[in-house]
């Protein structure tokens, strides 16, 4: 688990999925509410279950020195 600092949406990984869906909703013509529904759902379930999210915000923000409190270490 890691702590993250109060008011840190940058260090938050769910910001970076949120960032991509609102990056692909700006791209599309949207027909109506339960079309642009089924595209957020889509493309939130597809980026939070990839690993390189995950991956990318862990190397970006605790392995190179940024000062973090994990626990247990």
């Amino acid at each position: 688990m890691v702590f993250l600092p109060p008011y840190s949406p940058d260090l938050n990984p769910i910001e970076f999925i949120w960032k991509s869906i609102k990056k692909v909703i700006s791209r599309e013509f949207i027909v109506d509410l339960n079309h642009m529904k089924e595209i957020i759902i889509d493309k939130f379930r597809k980026y939070s279950s990839q690993i390189s999210f995950a991956k990318g915000w862990i190397e970006k923000f605790i392995d190179e020195g940024h000062k973090l409190e994990i626990l247990g270490s």
